[in-house]
């Protein structure tokens, strides 16, 4: 099994996945995506959990989220593995964003539990857990600017640092914008995946 991850930085803006691949919507995407095989987060917001309350059709919803976190039946549960990791020497780094966020470098090998550090790279982890050997990551730029679906993200330059932690557990390619990992256009991370 190979999948698209969907976020929605800007870099998604009009992506259409092409038939016959799985695809993981992140967050809002699955508020303007075409189509989805599976949903997850890490965010327990308001606006997730609707999302988790309004599922659409076919879609199946999972999320890792703290355990005092109700989650609507029928919503896969994972636990969110969080650390708090060292101190680094310059509070001003991606290492700190790591850190500030609980973020958990590798992929966990636990079916049950899922890494913490963005939905995104929690998508990974499912992915992962799913058995897919390969994810082209489409909107996951890692950027402050604003989000397909509105809004914007917090401080996400621990994100390449993250993602480039799994390369040994799975290859993975950038369609968009994030650093750290071998990047692709969308037309050919949509072709390597069918490989």
């Amino acid at each position: 099994m190979n999948v698209i991850i969907v976020a929605s930085g800007p870099s998604a803006r009009g992506f259409r996945p092409p038939d016959g691949l799985t695809v993981i919507a992140v967050n809002g995407a699955i508020d303007w995506l075409s189509r989805a095989d599976y949903w997850f987060t890490l965010d327990p917001s308001p606006a997730n959990i609707r999302r988790m309350k309004e599922r659409r059709p076919g879609v199946h919803y999972c999320a890792a989220v703290p355990p005092e976190t109700e989650l609507p039946s029928g919503v896969v549960r994972f636990e969110r593995v969080a650390s708090d990791g060292p101190v680094p020497r310059d509070p001003r780094t991606p290492g700190e964003w790591l850190r500030r966020w609980g973020a958990v470098p590798g992929l966990s090998i636990n079916p049950n539990t899922i890494h913490t550090g963005n939905s995104a790279y929690g998508a990974l982890g499912l992915a992962y857990h799913l058995g897919a050997h390969k994810a082209a990551l489409v909107g996951v730029d890692a950027t402050s600017e604003d989000r397909i679906e509105g809004g914007t993200s917090g401080n996400l330059s621990h994100l390449p640092l993250l993602f480039a932690s799994a390369m040994d557990q799975m290859d993975i390619v950038s369609c968009g914008r994030l650093t750290g990992v071998p990047q692709m256009s969308i037309a050919e991370g949509m072709a390597w995946l069918m490989i």
